[in-house]
């Protein structure tokens, strides 16, 4: 099966003229050369919109959301909620999206309600620094909170919950300045949707170290 594999690489004359446990070894050693380590996201945006929908959820209000936000055309992968010290923000309007149909991955606050309701969703996000000074940066905390929340309400939840995380995990570093992006809809509709994402479009991504 090895040899096999190896086969699509190299010509089969090559692989079948070598002794077994070389042609392995080869094999082993040219897959450990592709392997990469785990990947840094570096360039990213935020972005936020709300959608309604008197058919479905997530086939309409959710999508229409999306649209709003201008990331319909992307599927969506969610992290969590750190960035590197790397990482920069940039807008929509100075970037190139990536093609239709790639994935999109973002740290993702989404709020779902029916006919009626009030709801929203919001991030915050801020960086973290070694003294200070705000000389050296640690990298950056993002929280998420979403419900039916006013927005002032939303605002003053999401400083309580990155404050109280910065404390409890990160209090060794000095947290910097709160950002906030947010988003509310009064729902006419059915169905409704408010969501916000920071949304990543560049990674470094760097060979493994793993030997053979």
């Amino acid at each position: 099966m090895i040899r096999a594999i190896f086969s699509i690489f190299v010509s089969e004359s090559e692989v079948f003229n070598l002794p077994n446990r070389l042609s392995t070894h080869i094999l082993y050693s040219y897959f450990m050369s592709k392997m990469i380590s785990n990947l840094t996201p570096s360039a990213f945006f935020v972005t936020k919109g709300s959608g309604e929908s008197d058919l479905e959820l997530h086939a309409g209000s959710y999508h229409m959301a999306l649209y709003d936000a201008g990331i319909n055309d992307y599927n969506i992968m969610v992290y969590s909620s750190i960035l590197p010290k790397t990482a920069h923000l940039v807008t929509m309007d100075e970037i190139d999206l990536p093609p239709f149909g790639s994935e999109m991955k973002t740290i993702m606050s989404v709020s779902h309600g029916t006919q009626d309701e009030f709801v929203s969703a919001g991030i915050v996000y801020a960086w973290m620094y070694a003294d200070e000074n705000f000389d050296e940066k640690i990298g950056g905390l993002v929280c998420e909170v979403n419900g039916r929340y006013r927005i002032e309400e939303l605002e003053a939840r999401l400083t309580r919950v990155i404050i109280d995380l910065h404390e409890k995990t990160y209090s060794q570093y000095y947290l910097g300045e709160l950002n906030f992006v947010t988003e509310g809809i009064t729902i006419e509709k059915r169905y409704g949707t408010a969501l916000v994402g920071l949304c990543f479009m560049d990674f470094e991504q760097n060979e493994s170290s793993i030997g053979v």
